[in-house]
């Protein structure tokens, strides 16, 4: 169990790529879990009034981190490696999101949070967003100028949905 979470943070610093870590059913509950734990927990300090809706937000999370995920190794022909893509997605999504909850948790607790706690939640987002563009660019053999567009074509993908579904669900914006 210990050699699977330095395996994650492995990848989670780049420093390893998602064909590290097994691509097994287990290895995708094994990561499954504690990311939806981490994404319900974040969620629901970040939506405290709008509770109700966080299971479908985490869900839509999780659909689209699936779905692209797919489409992008299956456009590389690459079909093989997306249950270790996936895998590491969210392993790594968890690892980074879980030591950025107590940020979470100080930034919601203040009415408007600090220049010092917003460029640290900044560099948490920096960080998923490279490590999310290697992941992609190991998963599909190209460089990492590649995955960081995929991961960034990803996150603009994410806002985008996001806010859709916010308004759909009547979540008030600035909330989230």
């Amino acid at each position: 169990m210990i050699a699977i979470l330095q395996g994650i943070v492995m990848v989670a610093l780049g420093v390893r790529g998602p064909d590290s870590l097994p691509g097994s059913r287990e290895m995708l509950a094994l990561c499954l879990v504690p990311w939806l734990a981490v994404t319900v927990l974040g969620y629901l300090m970040l939506l405290p009034g709008s509770a109700v809706f966080v299971l479908p937000v985490a869900a839509f999370e999780l659909l689209l981190l699936l779905g692209y995920s797919r489409l992008i190794v299956s456009m590389a022909d690459k079909p093989e490696r997306w249950p270790q893509t996936l895998a590491s997605l969210l392993g790594v999504q968890a690892i980074i999101n879980a030591l950025n909850l107590p940020l979470v948790y100080i930034a919601t607790s203040q009415e408007q949070p600090g220049l010092l706690i917003q460029a640290a939640e900044y560099g948490f987002l920096a960080w998923w967003l490279l490590a999310m563009g290697n992941i992609f660019s190991a998963a599909i053999g190209r460089s990492l100028v590649v995955g960081m567009l995929l991961s960034v074509g990803h996150f603009i993908a994410y806002m985008i949905l996001y806010v859709t579904l916010a308004r759909f669900l009547g979540i008030p914006i600035g909330a989230s």
